[in-house]
Order: structure tokens, then C-alpha cells, then sequence
């Protein structure tokens, strides 16, 4: 009896020293994952980040990333590389249950920038130590990604062309919710550009390739032309007063090979204003070109559209992407004297 006693006394002892290690590890380890991912972002060449907290969903099989920021030596402070508010990065059950452990990562207001006067691809980290870094964050691969109130930011010395409202998903990116196919990712996002257009964007991939193949459509409604003045500015040596634009197109790259087109529509287009164009730089001289930027404008206006329209192809390889200047030109006729495009996708890259 008292033997019987005494056993289960040892049991008991085991079980909750058991315990106390088992609340001793949990308590110790978000600080530990932290300190693991602080080093590993740290480690990515030519980059430095941190986590401000790192919080661990056991029953989940997930953790979960606060305050997280990767930025490039070169990089000014205001504009890090990626800023995320919370990374979610956890088992994706339903996967799971079909037999292939595989993840899912949920990003909460990511923000990505492109510094124009800092981007040196020659100086980018390898392909290897990106993946080094990913592999460390999330040991199993990613099959399903979803982003909320995300924004890409691109900034030259001009504009900062960007896309916010940024919401996107993306699934079976390892192929493992179908039979095989050519492109079994589903990728959408919507979101809103430079200007207030509407951007949506619906895509099928293959991201397990080395190079990954896609075709997708995207379309861009109602953006304030004005907003890249800035850009024009620098490149083309004029501005506008008004007008806006929608973009429609299809774009489809297999091994490397891209097919597609684009169509902008342009509307309410006012390229001169003399009392203010003239006080500019070039002055009267000024005023001439705008003036004469307006008039063919609105000669290849399609008279019951009341638009400016043209169809861009765009073909060739990834290391020579090319458009028809010509074809571009013909298109802007045609779309004013001829036939005036329709706006909308054409459903013609397959």
C-alpha cells in the first residue's frame, strides 16, 4: 500500500516538474524565436532588420511577428525596404489533411519600397541568400499568402508611384490542392494607384519554377492623369491640367517569353493653360509646344467617345521586353478615325 503510495508521489513529482519546464520553455520562448529571427534578417547581405515582438500560437502550430522591418544599409530611414505590422506564419490545416504539410503566412499593412537612386541589382543579395532567409522565417514552404491593406511604393526624384489599399491572395502555391496543371496558383489582388485609380488584377502561375510562368489581366479605372506630372516633367518636358486615364491588359510569360498588350484610354485631357503655362520655364516658347501637344491630342480624340485611346503590344523575352512604337502610333489613329477600341480585357493571350 504504502509502496503504491510512494510510486505515485514519484509520478506526480515527474509530471508536474514536467510541467514547470514545459511553462518555463513557453514563457522563454518568444523571447528565444525573436532573438532567432533579429539574426537571421540581420545575416541577409547589404540589409538590417528587427521584430519587435514575436508571439507563439502553440495549438495553432503558428507564430506571429509584430513590427517587423528589413531595410537596406543604403536605404534612407524613412523608407525601409519592407515594413510589416504582423506576420502571421502557421501550418495550413486544410492542407494538412490531405496529406502535405505545407504553411500559410497572412501579412497585416506590409509596405515594400523601391528607392530608384538606391537600386543596384548588381549589389542585391543572391538568390540563394534570399532563400536562406525566407527558409529560416518559415521552415516549410508557403502554399497560401494573404495580404491586407498593403501598399509598393517606387520612389525616383520625381513621383512616388504606388499602389495602396493593397489587398491580395494568393493560393495552391505549391500545387497541392489539384492535379497537376501548367499554371495552378491563383493570385488576385485589388488595390488603389497613384492618382485614386482602382486597380484589380487576377492571375494563374506556376511559382515552383525557377522562373515562374503566368498570365494575368489587370485593370486600372479612373486615375488622376495630373499625378504624374512629375514624371512627365522629367521625361517629356510638359505637363497637363487635367484628364484621367484607364488602363486595360493582358500579359503572359512562358519561359521567359512575354505576349500581351495594353490599352489606354485617356479622357478630359487639358494640356495648356495659358496664363499659367506661360509664367513657367520656357515661357512663350512653353506655351507653343503645349499648345501644339493639345491640338494634335484632340485631332486623334475619337469624336463620340470623346477619348484617346491605343493598343501597346508587347512582346519578346525577359531580357529584351520590347513594344511597337508603329503599332502603337496606327493604334491611336484608329482608335479616332477608324473604330474606336473597346474598353475592356480582349480575352486574346491564352
Amino acid at each position: 500500500m504504502w509502496n503504491w503510495l510512494r510510486s505515485l508521489a514519484v509520478v506526480y513529482k515527474v509530471l508536474a516538474g514536467l510541467f514547470i519546464v514545459l511553462v518555463i520553455i513557453r514563457i522563454m520562448l518568444p523571447g528565444l524565436v525573436k532573438n532567432y529571427v533579429n539574426k537571421k534578417l540581420n545575416a541577409l547581405p547589404g540589409y538590417q532588420g528587427h521584430v519587435d515582438d514575436v508571439d507563439i500560437a502553440l495549438l495553432r502550430g503558428a507564430y506571429v511577428i509584430e513590427g517587423m522591418v528589413l531595410a537596406k544599409i543604403t536605404d534612407q530611414p524613412k523608407y525601409p525596404f519592407l515594413k510589416i505590422n504582423r506576420v502571421d506564419l502557421s501550418i495550413e490545416w486544410k492542407a494538412l489533411l490531405q496529406g502535405k504539410l505545407v504553411g500559410e503566412v497572412q501579412m497585416q499593412r506590409p509596405v515594400i519600397h523601391i528607392i530608384a537612386a538606391t537600386e543596384d541589382i548588381d549589389k542585391e543579395p543572391s538568390r540563394e541568400s534570399w532563400a536562406q532567409t525566407i527558409d529560416a522565417l518559415m521552415p516549410i514552404k508557403v502554399n497560401r499568402l494573404i495580404i491586407t491593406n498593403g501598399r509598393f511604393s517606387y520612389l525616383d526624384a520625381k513621383t512616388d508611384l504606388h499602389i495602396d489599399d493593397m489587398n491580395l491572395t494568393a493560393l495552391n502555391l505549391r500545387n497541392v490542392a489539384s492535379a497537376p496543371a501548367a499554371l495552378p496558383s491563383s493570385i488576385s489582388m485589388t488595390g488603389t494607384s497613384i492618382g485614386g485609380g482602382r486597380i484589380t488584377m487576377d492571375m494563374k502561375a506556376n511559382v515552383i519554377k525557377d522562373l515562374p510562368d503566368f498570365n494575368m489581366n489587370m485593370r486600372l479605372k479612373h486615375a488622376d492623369l495630373t499625378s504624374l506630372n512629375g514624371l512627365l516633367k522629367e521625361y517629356l518636358k510638359f505637363d497637363i491640367h487635367r484628364g484621367t486615364i484607364d488602363l486595360y491588359g493582358e500579359l503572359k510569360m512562358i519561359d521567359g517569353n512575354f505576349d500581351g498588350y495594353i490599352k489606354p484610354f485617356i479622357k478630359n485631357l487639358k494640356v495648356l493653360n495659358v496664363k499659367k503655362d506661360v509664367k513657367k520655364k520656357g515661357g512663350i516658347f512653353n506655351v507653343a509646344k503645349k499648345a501644339v501637344i493639345g491640338l494634335f491630342a484632340k485631332a486623334v480624340e475619337n469624336p463620340k467617345t470623346k477619348k484617346i485611346a491605343t493598343k501597346v503590344p508587347v512582346k519578346g523575352n525577359i531580357k529584351n521586353l520590347k513594344t511597337d512604337g508603329w503599332k502603337t502610333f496606327v493604334g491611336v489613329l484608329k482608335n479616332a478615325f477608324v473604330k474606336a477600341f473597346r474598353q475592356g480585357i480582349d480575352s486574346e493571350v491564352n
